[in-house]
């Protein structure tokens, strides 16, 4: 109702500019150069738009992605983010490791969910604590509590010929610096890919390294709604909403995939449908899907659809004993095609 109403006002001060602009020039150039603007986006559209990958290494990647562990397996004992959780995750089927990245502030890369961790004395947010205060902290409790650093979930990966996926939850111009240094070094392209939720991030990643595989994550309900909480006060839900608006039409016109250049969309299973996966395709972009919660979900994107899946708990779906029926139907489809 309030995007209405806000679309409803931007309308009648435009026709009331027109209206005054009869009489008066500075209003009638003000007039012309809002007529103008949208010509001038879209010829910067055009000329600033980037592309996927197209090199083998893109095929490569996807070929071998099909099942997705979202920061590995965590039961029992075993945490999230851990060297315990990704050798549980390749037990149970997967292929692909998605993991999240962060910076403290001495430039130590480590593998942690949360922005910040809480203690009994105080909470240590990464990106203001030395790595030497980070790496004594008990995280996860028990013998094996202490934060896995990025280097040694790499170096895992790569011993056990894992994909990775490397998640950004914020900006930070020195992350990617050295995650793209880190690519390049070690030939990591057909490897890795980098998601992020954020645009800048996704932009500069594309501008600095055209080979580089990048995904954009997304939800429809991602600013207005928090945990099934509405963001926001009865004053400002409805920047929240529009906010929520813009993106959903920008992704699902695919405008601004397809300036980025992105590689692939990480998209809600609650807003994932055929016509987005088709028109996606046929843009050059794949389609994963996430927030899975049955084995009937799951069946139908991974088998029928031949869709890669980010899967928290790939025992409770029934990934552990039908990933391999998965994958062979989710390459044959791309054979196929």
């Amino acid at each position: 109702m309030i995007p209405m109403l806000i679309w409803f006002i931007a309308i009648v001060l435009v026709a009331l500019l027109a209206c005054l602009a009869i009489k008066f020039l500075a209003l009638r150039i003000v007039l012309a150069l809002i007529l103008t603007l949208p010509i001038l986006i879209s010829i910067a559209f055009c000329v600033l738009r980037r592309s996927p990958v197209t090199e083998s290494t893109s095929v490569v990647f996807f070929n071998k992605t099909s099942v997705i562990s979202e920061r590995g397996e965590a039961h029992g004992a075993v945490h999230e983010n851990t060297i315990a959780a990704f050798r549980q995750a390749k037990a149970n089927g997967a292929d692909t490791i998605k993991m999240d990245v962060r910076m403290t502030k001495d430039g130590m890369l480590i593998i942690l969910h949360p922005d910040s961790v809480i203690t009994d004395n105080a909470t240590y947010v990464v990106s203001e604590t030395h790595w030497i205060q980070m790496s004594l902290l008990n995280v996860y409790g028990g013998s094996n509590g202490t934060i896995l650093t990025f280097d040694e979930a790499v170096s895992w990966c790569e011993a056990n010929k894992m994909n990775m996926i490397w998640h950004l939850p914020e900006f930070c111009g020195d992350l990617l610096t050295y995650l793209r240094n880190k690519i390049m070094q070690d030939n990591l392209y057909g490897k890795v890919a980098v998601t992020t939720y954020n645009l800048l991030a996704a932009g500069r990643m594309r501008c600095t390294d055209s080979q580089l595989l990048i995904g954009m994550i997304w939800k429809s309900t991602e600013y207005s709604i928090s945990d099934g909480t509405a963001v926001g006060s009865m004053y400002t839900s409805w920047y929240f909403s529009m906010m929520d608006t813009f993106t959903y039409w920008s992704i699902r016109s695919l405008l601004l995939p397809k300036f980025l250049g992105v590689d692939f969309l990480a998209t809600s299973v609650d807003d994932a449908d055929r016509a987005l996966i088709v028109e996606s395709a046929a843009s050059s972009i794949k389609t994963f899907i996430y927030d899975i919660k049955t084995i009937e979900e799951r069946n139908y994107f991974a088998r029928q659809m031949g869709l890669p899946n980010l899967v928290n708990d790939l025992v409770a779906l029934g990934t552990s004993s039908s990933s391999s029926s998965s994958g062979n139907s989710s390459n044959s489809s791309r054979k196929s095609n």
